[in-house]
């Protein structure tokens, strides 16, 4: 009598791990969805600020950037159940018997990178930005100056760091006056006193902007006119008094009243420019590992009156939670995640690379990294 009690338990045990197992099963591919999704998207994320970061500090050091890409992410989610049994039979006495189960669920993810090369790409790395990228940001709610001061090596005449377009230079870079200018754009895009509007002037002179593919322009309201800043930018420009509307056209060219000159940076430039935010150690620059720029009094350069309020990147011991922090040459280069500038900065020169690069084809090798169970 004790064996048939004990194989009627023995088939109510396993009836329930069947109907818990076919449950789970059922459920699966959901559950997958939610236990996996948002923490690809979150080490993505992370690891892209990361690889933008490890970037900049290989431009401070004169090294050459790489870019590595995620071409694809997959993975496959697999549930096993196992029973298990066990018993003693004495004679003439009471037997027992165990019955255990198990369900476990298992994930497999397979990587793929691709490296960012070929003439294509590199082309594009090193062609200026368009000025519609500027209407682009303009338009989603970005600040102006921002966008100036990595961007644009000159506007009006005006120059901003040219020399920090590229590797560190030796002598202090001119910039005061951009930095000035860039102020006062602000200043009045914050009153909603200009806006960039896409199209072209219907002809010399004209006041009425016809719409066209291309072309940006810079409209002035009719109060902006009266306000110091305007007066102020008009004189550091060379704008004509009482015109509202003005053309931006990218390039060097002659200087006219009714149109402002921006000569445009590359995104390897930008990236260049905001790399004189990085605090090297100490250790390096003497051992002429970076280059010091020297001020026009003799001392060593501080870039935080360039890039400080663009992008501040600390060398040394990082907080315990950063934004983003890499491990280069034996040091480690962080970003605070309290650095909003530094934050916005980097959001920025993410947006413009994919809006420069586009749908480029990954050159090289591919790598694909199945991980082991």
């Amino acid at each position: 009598m004790g064996i048939r009690v004990s194989r009627l338990r023995q088939a109510v045990v396993l009836g329930v791990v069947g109907v818990v197992f076919a449950g789970c099963g059922g459920r699966l591919g959901p559950a997958t969805v939610s236990l996996t999704r948002t923490h690809y998207n979150v080490a993505a994320q992370e690891t892209s600020a990361q690889e933008l970061l490890l970037n900049l500090v290989r431009l401070r050091y004169r090294d050459t950037p790489y870019f590595l890409q995620i071409a694809s992410l997959s993975t496959n989610m697999r549930a096993r159940a196992g029973i298990g049994a066990e018993g003693t039979f004495v004679p003439n006495g009471a037997d027992s018997q165990g019955l255990t189960g198990t369900l476990s669920i298992e994930e497999s993810p397979t990587v793929t990178y691709t490296p960012l090369v070929g003439d294509r790409f590199v082309s594009q790395l090193l062609e200026p930005v368009a000025p519609e990228i500027l209407l682009l940001l303009s338009h989603a709610g970005w600040s102006m100056d921002r966008f100036l001061r990595l961007f644009v090596q000159e506007i009006g005449g005006v120059p901003n760091a040219p020399t920090a377009s590229g590797p560190t230079p030796s002598k202090e870079p001119v910039f005061e006056d951009f930095l000035r200018v860039a102020e006062l754009l602000r200043t009045l895009q914050s009153r909603r006193q200009l806006q960039l509007i896409g199209g072209s002037l219907g002809g010399r002179g004209a006041e009425t902007p016809r719409a066209t593919e291309d072309g940006v322009l810079l409209r002035f309201t009719a109060d902006a006119l009266e306000t110091d800043e305007f007066k102020e930018l008009r004189g550091r420009l060379g704008l004509e008094p009482g015109r509202e509307i003005f053309e931006l056209v990218s390039g060097i060219g002659a200087r006219a009243p009714h149109r402002i000159n921006l000569v445009l940076r590359s995104v390897l430039s930008a990236m260049f420019y905001a790399s004189h935010g990085i605090r090297v150690p100490e250790e390096d620059r003497i051992a002429g590992r970076v280059t010091t720029t020297i001020s026009r009094d003799g001392d060593p350069f501080d870039w935080d009156r360039v890039t400080g309020s663009l992008i501040d990147v600390e060398s040394g011991r990082s907080p315990e939670t950063p934004y983003a922090s890499v491990r280069y040459r034996g040091h480690t280069f962080w970003i605070g995640d309290a650095d909003l500038d530094s934050k916005s900065t980097f959001t920025m020169l993410n947006l413009v690379l994919a809006l420069q690069a586009g749908e480029v084809p990954g050159g090289g090798p591919i790598l694909t990294l199945p991980v082991a169970q």
